[in-house]
Protein backbone atom coordinates (compact mmCIF):
# COMPACT_ATOMS: atom_id res chain seq x y z
CA UNK A 1 0.00 0.00 0.00
CA UNK A 2 1.09 3.37 -1.05
CA UNK A 3 1.76 5.75 2.15
CA UNK A 4 3.18 9.31 3.33
CA UNK A 5 6.51 9.09 5.02
CA UNK A 6 7.89 11.75 7.03
CA UNK A 7 11.11 11.59 7.95
CA UNK A 8 12.07 13.73 10.76
CA UNK A 9 16.29 13.30 10.18
CA UNK A 10 17.64 11.56 7.67
CA UNK A 11 21.34 11.66 9.45
CA UNK A 12 23.73 8.36 10.36
CA UNK A 13 23.60 8.62 14.30
CA UNK A 14 27.16 8.58 14.61
CA UNK A 15 27.53 12.36 14.82
CA UNK A 16 26.58 15.20 17.01
CA UNK A 17 24.08 18.09 16.15
CA UNK A 18 26.80 20.71 15.80
CA UNK A 19 27.29 18.50 12.14
CA UNK A 20 23.85 18.64 11.36
CA UNK A 21 23.02 21.73 8.76
CA UNK A 22 18.83 20.84 8.64
CA UNK A 23 16.61 18.33 9.02
CA UNK A 24 15.18 16.85 5.86
CA UNK A 25 11.27 15.73 4.52
CA UNK A 26 10.72 13.05 2.26
CA UNK A 27 7.26 12.52 0.87
CA UNK A 28 5.68 9.68 -1.12
CA UNK A 29 2.59 9.58 -3.28
CA UNK A 30 -0.51 7.43 -2.04
CA UNK A 31 -4.00 6.10 -3.59
CA UNK A 32 -6.86 8.34 -3.21
CA UNK A 33 -8.63 8.09 -0.19
CA UNK A 34 -11.59 7.38 -1.71
CA UNK A 35 -10.74 4.47 -3.61
CA UNK A 36 -9.41 2.66 -0.53
CA UNK A 37 -11.20 1.08 1.88
CA UNK A 38 -11.66 3.14 5.52
CA UNK A 39 -9.41 0.80 7.57
CA UNK A 40 -6.78 2.04 10.37
CA UNK A 41 -3.81 0.08 7.37
CA UNK A 42 -5.11 2.89 4.98
CA UNK A 43 -3.72 6.17 7.47
CA UNK A 44 0.04 4.66 7.57
CA UNK A 45 2.04 7.21 8.62
CA UNK A 46 5.71 6.11 8.86
CA UNK A 47 8.34 8.24 11.25
CA UNK A 48 12.29 7.76 10.88
CA UNK A 49 14.36 9.67 13.89
CA UNK A 50 18.12 9.17 14.44
CA UNK A 51 19.33 9.86 17.92
CA UNK A 52 22.88 11.33 17.46
CA UNK A 53 25.87 10.33 19.23
CA UNK A 54 26.88 12.10 22.39
CA UNK A 55 29.96 13.95 21.63
CA UNK A 56 32.62 12.79 23.95
CA UNK A 57 35.89 13.63 21.73
CA UNK A 58 38.21 16.86 22.75
CA UNK A 59 38.76 17.04 19.28
CA UNK A 60 35.08 17.36 18.52
CA UNK A 61 34.29 19.63 21.07
CA UNK A 62 37.21 21.91 19.85
CA UNK A 63 35.51 22.14 16.73
CA UNK A 64 31.96 23.29 18.40
CA UNK A 65 33.82 25.86 20.25
CA UNK A 66 37.65 25.81 18.65
CA UNK A 67 38.98 28.46 22.39
CA UNK A 68 38.25 25.38 24.53
CA UNK A 69 41.50 24.06 24.62
CA UNK A 70 42.56 27.40 25.16
CA UNK A 71 40.43 28.53 28.34
CA UNK A 72 40.66 25.05 30.36
CA UNK A 73 43.95 23.61 30.88
CA UNK A 74 42.75 20.45 31.44
CA UNK A 75 40.71 20.35 28.75
CA UNK A 76 41.85 17.33 26.73
CA UNK A 77 42.02 15.36 30.14
CA UNK A 78 38.73 16.36 31.60
CA UNK A 79 36.90 15.58 28.33
CA UNK A 80 38.88 12.22 27.50
CA UNK A 81 38.36 10.70 31.12
CA UNK A 82 34.86 11.71 31.12
CA UNK A 83 31.63 9.56 31.14
CA UNK A 84 28.63 10.02 28.76
CA UNK A 85 25.81 10.97 31.23
CA UNK A 86 22.08 8.71 31.84
CA UNK A 87 21.08 12.37 31.18
CA UNK A 88 21.49 12.47 27.66
CA UNK A 89 19.85 9.21 26.72
CA UNK A 90 16.74 10.21 28.82
CA UNK A 91 16.48 13.63 27.53
CA UNK A 92 16.13 11.72 23.77
CA UNK A 93 13.68 9.26 24.64
CA UNK A 94 11.33 11.98 26.17
CA UNK A 95 12.12 14.17 23.30
CA UNK A 96 11.22 11.02 21.23
CA UNK A 97 8.17 9.90 23.42
CA UNK A 98 6.68 12.99 22.75
CA UNK A 99 6.70 12.82 19.27
CA UNK A 100 4.93 9.54 19.11
CA UNK A 101 2.27 11.11 21.19
CA UNK A 102 1.86 13.65 18.47
CA UNK A 103 4.16 16.75 20.02
CA UNK A 104 6.64 17.51 17.01
CA UNK A 105 9.36 19.26 18.35
CA UNK A 106 10.62 21.98 16.06
CA UNK A 107 14.24 21.39 15.03
CA UNK A 108 15.65 23.88 17.02
CA UNK A 109 14.36 22.15 20.10
CA UNK A 110 15.02 18.46 19.07
CA UNK A 111 18.46 19.14 18.05
CA UNK A 112 19.25 21.56 21.31
CA UNK A 113 22.33 19.15 23.25
CA UNK A 114 25.25 18.02 21.90
CA UNK A 115 26.52 15.85 24.60
CA UNK A 116 25.95 15.76 28.50
CA UNK A 117 29.30 14.31 30.60
CA UNK A 118 30.03 13.04 33.82
CA UNK A 119 33.48 14.93 34.88
CA UNK A 120 36.30 13.86 37.65
CA UNK A 121 39.37 15.17 37.68
CA UNK A 122 41.91 12.77 38.65
CA UNK A 123 44.13 14.56 40.87
CA UNK A 124 41.31 16.56 43.31
CA UNK A 125 38.20 14.50 42.50
CA UNK A 126 36.22 17.36 41.54
CA UNK A 127 33.24 15.88 39.94
CA UNK A 128 31.53 18.53 37.53
CA UNK A 129 28.63 17.81 34.82
CA UNK A 130 29.42 19.28 31.28
CA UNK A 131 26.40 20.20 29.24
CA UNK A 132 26.78 21.17 25.34
CA UNK A 133 24.13 22.42 24.19
CA UNK A 134 22.19 26.20 22.96
CA UNK A 135 20.68 29.09 24.82
CA UNK A 136 17.32 29.72 25.10
CA UNK A 137 16.02 32.69 27.18
CA UNK A 138 14.47 32.79 30.55
CA UNK A 139 12.48 35.96 32.39
CA UNK A 140 11.32 34.76 35.53
CA UNK A 141 11.81 35.76 38.74
CA UNK A 142 10.29 38.71 40.72
CA UNK A 143 11.49 40.29 44.02
CA UNK A 144 9.89 43.36 45.60
CA UNK A 145 13.28 43.93 47.42
CA UNK A 146 14.68 45.01 43.94
CA UNK A 147 12.06 45.83 41.78
CA UNK A 148 8.43 46.76 43.87
CA UNK A 149 6.71 48.09 40.86
CA UNK A 150 4.94 45.80 38.40
CA UNK A 151 6.63 48.10 35.61
CA UNK A 152 9.80 46.84 36.25
CA UNK A 153 8.63 44.00 34.91
CA UNK A 154 8.28 44.85 31.41
CA UNK A 155 11.07 43.32 30.26
CA UNK A 156 10.79 40.08 31.74
CA UNK A 157 6.89 40.11 30.52
CA UNK A 158 7.84 40.21 27.16
CA UNK A 159 8.03 36.49 27.14
CA UNK A 160 4.99 34.79 26.78
CA UNK A 161 6.17 31.99 29.29
CA UNK A 162 7.38 34.36 32.24
CA UNK A 163 6.35 33.42 35.75
CA UNK A 164 7.04 35.58 38.68
CA UNK A 165 9.00 32.91 40.87
CA UNK A 166 12.33 30.71 40.90
CA UNK A 167 13.25 27.27 42.45
CA UNK A 168 16.34 29.82 44.45
CA UNK A 169 14.34 32.32 46.59
CA UNK A 170 15.58 33.38 50.18
CA UNK A 171 12.70 34.59 52.64
CA UNK A 172 11.38 38.41 52.51
CA UNK A 173 11.67 40.74 55.41
CA UNK A 174 8.59 42.03 57.01
CA UNK A 175 9.65 45.68 56.06
CA UNK A 176 10.44 44.41 52.24
CA UNK A 177 7.77 45.91 49.97
CA UNK A 178 4.80 43.53 48.83
CA UNK A 179 5.22 41.98 45.94
CA UNK A 180 3.42 43.25 42.59
CA UNK A 181 2.32 40.40 41.29
CA UNK A 182 0.31 39.64 44.48
CA UNK A 183 -2.27 42.46 43.33
CA UNK A 184 -1.79 42.51 39.41
CA UNK A 185 -3.28 39.01 38.62
CA UNK A 186 -6.43 39.22 41.08
CA UNK A 187 -7.07 42.83 38.91
CA UNK A 188 -6.13 41.55 36.30
CA UNK A 189 -8.13 38.65 36.33
CA UNK A 190 -11.50 41.16 37.28
CA UNK A 191 -10.86 42.81 34.52
CA UNK A 192 -10.82 40.38 32.04
CA UNK A 193 -14.47 38.85 33.96
CA UNK A 194 -15.99 42.17 33.39
CA UNK A 195 -14.67 41.96 29.66
CA UNK A 196 -15.70 38.23 29.13
CA UNK A 197 -19.35 40.07 30.08
CA UNK A 198 -19.16 42.44 27.51
CA UNK A 199 -18.22 39.87 25.19
CA UNK A 200 -21.41 37.40 25.99
CA UNK A 201 -23.62 40.03 25.70
CA UNK A 202 -22.06 40.78 22.14
CA UNK A 203 -22.34 37.39 20.78
CA UNK A 204 -26.17 37.09 21.59
CA UNK A 205 -27.13 39.39 18.73
CA UNK A 206 -24.13 38.35 16.77
CA UNK A 207 -23.04 34.55 16.45
CA UNK A 208 -20.49 35.01 14.07
CA UNK A 209 -17.17 33.19 14.51
CA UNK A 210 -15.52 36.58 15.68
CA UNK A 211 -17.01 37.02 19.30
CA UNK A 212 -16.47 33.24 20.07
CA UNK A 213 -12.52 33.46 19.23
CA UNK A 214 -13.16 36.38 21.25
CA UNK A 215 -14.64 35.04 24.01
CA UNK A 216 -12.09 31.75 23.49
CA UNK A 217 -9.18 34.29 24.10
CA UNK A 218 -10.88 35.81 27.12
CA UNK A 219 -11.35 32.58 29.20
CA UNK A 220 -7.51 31.05 27.79
CA UNK A 221 -5.91 34.33 29.54
CA UNK A 222 -8.07 33.89 32.86
CA UNK A 223 -6.94 30.73 32.99
CA UNK A 224 -3.69 31.55 32.41
CA UNK A 225 -3.74 33.89 35.15
CA UNK A 226 -4.82 31.84 37.46
CA UNK A 227 -2.43 29.30 36.87
CA UNK A 228 0.38 31.46 37.55
CA UNK A 229 -0.36 33.81 40.01
CA UNK A 230 -3.54 32.83 41.69
CA UNK A 231 -2.80 29.27 43.51
CA UNK A 232 -2.46 29.20 47.38
CA UNK A 233 1.12 27.82 46.97
CA UNK A 234 2.22 30.58 44.44
CA UNK A 235 0.70 33.44 46.83
CA UNK A 236 2.09 32.10 49.81
CA UNK A 237 5.33 31.72 48.06
CA UNK A 238 5.42 35.63 46.54
CA UNK A 239 4.40 37.08 49.91
CA UNK A 240 6.97 35.19 52.14
CA UNK A 241 9.85 34.98 49.35
CA UNK A 242 12.10 36.82 47.22
CA UNK A 243 13.37 35.12 43.72
CA UNK A 244 15.73 35.99 41.21
CA UNK A 245 15.21 38.25 38.53
CA UNK A 246 16.18 36.77 35.58
CA UNK A 247 16.92 40.47 33.69
CA UNK A 248 19.11 41.11 36.67
CA UNK A 249 20.64 38.05 37.97
CA UNK A 250 22.86 35.32 36.19
CA UNK A 251 21.11 31.74 36.52
CA UNK A 252 20.76 28.70 34.22
CA UNK A 253 18.14 26.09 34.37
CA UNK A 254 18.29 22.77 33.89
CA UNK A 255 15.45 20.00 33.40
CA UNK A 256 13.22 18.94 36.36
CA UNK A 257 14.40 15.80 36.24
CA UNK A 258 18.00 16.67 36.46
CA UNK A 259 17.63 18.60 39.73
CA UNK A 260 17.83 17.65 43.61
CA UNK A 261 18.28 14.00 43.14
CA UNK A 262 20.25 11.66 44.81
CA UNK A 263 22.89 11.03 42.66
CA UNK A 264 26.54 12.19 42.12
CA UNK A 265 26.49 14.22 39.27
CA UNK A 266 23.30 15.72 40.06
CA UNK A 267 23.03 19.05 40.49
CA UNK A 268 20.64 21.04 43.00
CA UNK A 269 19.06 24.58 42.83
CA UNK A 270 21.62 26.92 44.29
CA UNK A 271 24.72 24.73 43.13
CA UNK A 272 27.89 27.38 41.01
CA UNK A 273 27.72 26.84 37.35
CA UNK A 274 30.08 28.02 34.81
CA UNK A 275 29.06 29.60 31.22
CA UNK A 276 31.61 29.19 28.51
CA UNK A 277 30.92 31.07 25.32
CA UNK A 278 33.16 31.52 22.22
CA UNK A 279 36.45 32.97 24.82
CA UNK A 280 34.45 34.34 27.67
CA UNK A 281 33.06 32.21 30.82
CA UNK A 282 30.22 33.83 32.56
CA UNK A 283 29.93 32.30 36.48
CA UNK A 284 26.04 31.76 37.30
CA UNK A 285 24.06 29.49 39.86
CA UNK A 286 21.67 26.67 39.21
CA UNK A 287 18.65 28.93 39.77
CA UNK A 288 15.48 27.66 38.25
CA UNK A 289 14.24 24.07 36.77
CA UNK A 290 12.12 24.05 33.89
CA UNK A 291 10.81 21.22 30.90
CA UNK A 292 12.30 17.63 31.02
CA UNK A 293 12.26 17.39 26.88
CA UNK A 294 15.00 20.68 26.83
CA UNK A 295 18.14 21.93 27.66
CA UNK A 296 20.27 25.30 27.16
CA UNK A 297 18.28 28.04 29.17
CA UNK A 298 19.87 30.75 30.89
CA UNK A 299 18.52 33.93 31.96
CA UNK A 300 18.29 37.12 29.97
CA UNK A 301 21.31 38.21 31.70
CA UNK A 302 23.60 35.65 30.61
CA UNK A 303 21.66 35.90 27.36
CA UNK A 304 22.55 39.46 26.65
CA UNK A 305 25.89 39.17 27.86
CA UNK A 306 26.68 37.24 24.76
CA UNK A 307 23.92 38.58 22.41
CA UNK A 308 22.90 41.98 23.34
CA UNK A 309 19.75 41.71 20.63
CA UNK A 310 18.69 38.60 22.98
CA UNK A 311 15.35 38.95 24.52
CA UNK A 312 11.86 37.24 25.63
CA UNK A 313 10.97 35.84 22.14
CA UNK A 314 14.96 36.37 20.74
CA UNK A 315 17.18 33.05 21.83
CA UNK A 316 21.05 34.30 22.48
CA UNK A 317 22.72 31.11 20.36
CA UNK A 318 21.26 28.97 18.08
CA UNK A 319 23.44 26.49 17.76
CA UNK A 320 25.43 24.20 20.28
CA UNK A 321 28.41 25.88 21.25
CA UNK A 322 27.48 26.84 24.94
CA UNK A 323 29.03 24.93 27.55
CA UNK A 324 27.22 24.58 30.70
CA UNK A 325 29.86 23.20 33.41
CA UNK A 326 28.04 22.27 36.58
CA UNK A 327 29.37 21.79 39.93
CA UNK A 328 27.01 19.80 41.74
CA UNK A 329 26.93 20.27 45.90
CA UNK A 330 28.49 23.42 45.93
CA UNK A 331 25.67 25.71 46.66
CA UNK A 332 26.27 28.25 49.67
CA UNK A 333 23.36 29.38 51.61
CA UNK A 334 20.50 30.91 49.51
CA UNK A 335 20.41 34.96 50.29
CA UNK A 336 20.18 37.62 47.64
CA UNK A 337 22.33 37.63 45.10
CA UNK A 338 26.01 38.24 45.45
CA UNK A 339 27.30 38.88 42.10
CA UNK A 340 31.52 39.36 43.59
CA UNK A 341 31.01 36.24 45.52
CA UNK A 342 29.68 34.09 42.75
CA UNK A 343 32.66 34.97 40.55
CA UNK A 344 34.88 34.18 43.40
CA UNK A 345 33.15 30.54 44.32
CA UNK A 346 33.02 29.76 40.57
CA UNK A 347 36.50 30.62 40.13
CA UNK A 348 37.86 28.32 43.09
CA UNK A 349 35.60 25.57 41.33
CA UNK A 350 37.23 25.72 37.79
CA UNK A 351 40.69 25.58 39.62
CA UNK A 352 39.72 22.31 41.15
CA UNK A 353 39.06 20.98 37.58
CA UNK A 354 42.74 22.26 36.19
CA UNK A 355 41.96 26.14 36.24
CA UNK A 356 42.20 28.59 33.56
CA UNK A 357 45.11 29.69 31.28
CA UNK A 358 43.61 33.36 31.58
CA UNK A 359 41.57 34.03 34.64
CA UNK A 360 40.92 37.24 33.40
CA UNK A 361 38.21 35.85 31.20
CA UNK A 362 36.10 34.73 34.33
CA UNK A 363 33.31 37.16 33.16
CA UNK A 364 33.03 40.07 36.01
CA UNK A 365 28.80 40.62 36.34
CA UNK A 366 27.74 44.29 37.99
Amino acid sequence: MKYFLFSLISIIPHVGWSQVKSLSYEFEDGEKYSSQIRTKESYIASMKIMRPKANQSPTALAKVNPHLPNLLKDFTKLIETSEVSSRYKELYDRKISLIKRGSYSTQHNFCDCETVLRLKHPETGRIALWVQADMDVVTDGSDPGRSPKIEDYDLARSSNWFLPGTSYSWARASTDPANPFLEYYPGAIKELQAFRETVVEKQKSDSGVIWREILDTVDSQIYRMKSRGMGSGTRKDLSARRFLEATKDPFVVLPVPWVNKSAAWSPQIGDYAAVIYKDKVFPAILGDSGPSDKVGEASLKIARGINPEANGRNRAVSDVTVSYIFFPRTASPRSAPDYALWRTKVGELLEDIGGMYHPEKLHSWE
